[in-house]
């Protein structure tokens, strides 16, 4: 995504806020997330509401935490600059690193979108082989300085997980260097093979009077822009549904399989 590579030096270099007023631009203004049908993931709706995950408690094993470094290299830097005395107070440089990385995973939780609507493995895989349905946000009605997106990212997919060696380097050298923060948007590295669900995610970071932190419900100002329901959504529950959600006026659509020489899929209106 080149015009990250512009949000990343405008924010490092620039301003912060110029960043973000960039970013906002480049937001879509349909992004998706499929849900598994229940009865709390209609209240979401609702209330106003959106479900935030821990990392640890992902699909993915490296979510957050897609960077490798070089243990001897790093060694031999500190004993450049600590005291060799010093160094064996340390645990192995490896111990402390991974330590460093779970504590960020820990203080962190996530909630997760799509650029995509007609995907065929996310609604395999996130709403319950098609039983389940979509929801469609346009966060661009929001200001770039609300917190939902203002921390609203795209997910950037490589086949390698990034070398934070230097900037580990730069950690212990140069605590206060705003290039630091750089650590921050590493969790937006996944494994390319995840690349098919065109990621973006919001990340909530946790306060410091928060006493306990996970999973769960975040306030959401918005309302939803549609609903969509899988190709084998529970025909028995469409007037459900749409007798919790008639005084929201949010349009419902089913999704159907088209005839069509192509793997496509149809919208139908159910208002």
């Amino acid at each position: 995504m080149e015009w990250f590579e512009e949000f990343l030096r405008l924010y490092f270099r620039v301003g912060i806020e110029e960043a973000y007023k960039f970013k906002h631009k480049n937001i879509p203004s349909k992004l998706y997330k499929y849900q598994p049908y229940k009865e709390n993931r209609i209240s979401t709706i609702i209330n106003k509401k959106l479900w935030f995950s821990m990392p640890k408690d992902m699909n993915d094993p490296f979510d957050c935490r897609g960077v490798c470094w070089n243990t001897d290299e790093i060694e031999n830097f500190l004993k450049t600059r600590v005291h060799k005395d010093k160094i064996k107070e340390f645990d192995s440089i490896d111990s402390i690193v991974e330590g460093a990385i779970a504590s960020l995973r820990n203080n962190i939780k996530i909630s997760c979108f799509s650029e995509e609507l007609f995907s065929m493995p996310m609604w395999s895989h996130y709403a319950n082989n098609h039983t389940g349905f979509c929801i469609e946000y346009d966060f661009t009605r929001l200001s770039y300085e609300n917190d939902l997106t203002k921390y609203l990212f795209p997910v950037g997919y490589e086949s390698h997980r990034y070398d934070i060696t230097d900037l580990l380097k730069m950690a212990i050298s140069e605590p206060d260097d705003p290039r630091v923060n750089l650590f921050f948007f590493l969790m937006l590295l996944k494994q390319s093979r995840w690349s098919y669900e065109k990621e973006w995610r919001i990340i909530k970071m946790k306060r410091p009077e928060e006493k306990e932190f996970k999973n769960g419900l975040e306030d959401c100002p918005l309302k939803p822009t549609a609903i969509y329901l899988g190709v084998n959504f529970d025909k028995n529950e469409v007037h459900s549904v749409k007798e919790k959600l008639k005084g929201l006026d949010i349009p419902i659509y089913a999704l159907k399989v088209s005839n069509s020489e192509f793997f496509e899929m149809e919208l139908e209106s159910i208002n």
